[in-house]
């Protein structure tokens, strides 16, 4: 039987190929700790719209946000610790004003690759994503939930990498001219 170390190893090494697979223009990161394929810590830029802030008229956006995310020694039992580099932190039902992600409830079996994309969905205010049960920012939440049904919502309608399918694994076949 594995240990709990050998089973990390493992996760990190799965986890590394879908962190590979979001690789894009949308989603790009750098390890900041670990080696590959066992990185334990991303430096993720994720270029999607998100708000941050409300203005007397509209709310105020950004086109790019910083998360650092962290793979605790006891990943995956623990959930992966999220905060946004950025400043400030999005004016989400499930952003902290400490600029930790909510991320809700923890499960174990979700990747994460699957974990990130998740994550890059709140900061465009995808409707199914969003928690309005969060504990993080209730300023936001009332907000949210007051404009839910103005259109406002999501922000951004990029679509986001999945992570199950590698870009590298398409390939083109030229004909001779």
């Amino acid at each position: 039987m594995a240990t709990p170390q050998e089973i990390r190893k493992i996760r990190l090494a799965n986890d590394y190929k879908q962190m590979c697979n979001i690789k894009s223009n949308v989603i790009s990161w750098v390890p900041i700790k670990g080696v590959a394929p066992y990185i334990e810590e991303y430096k993720i830029t994720i270029n999607v719209r998100t708000i941050i802030g409300i203005g007397s008229d509209a709310p105020k956006y950004r086109n790019s946000s910083v998360v650092i995310v962290t793979l605790p020694p006891d990943y995956p039992v623990k959930p992966p610790i999220t905060i946004m580099e950025s400043s400030p932190q999005p004016f989400h039902p499930n952003w902290f004003a400490s600029k930790k992600w909510c991320s809700g409830t923890w499960s174990m079996s979700e990747a994460l690759g699957d974990y990130v994309i998740r994550m890059a969905k709140t900061l465009q205010f995808d409707l199914d994503i969003t928690n309005e049960n969060s504990p993080a920012n209730s300023e936001a939440n009332t907000w949210y939930v007051s404009k839910k049904r103005s259109g406002l919502f999501p922000c951004d309608k990029t679509k986001l990498p999945d992570p199950s399918n590698s870009n590298s694994s398409k390939f083109v076949i030229k004909h001779r001219s």
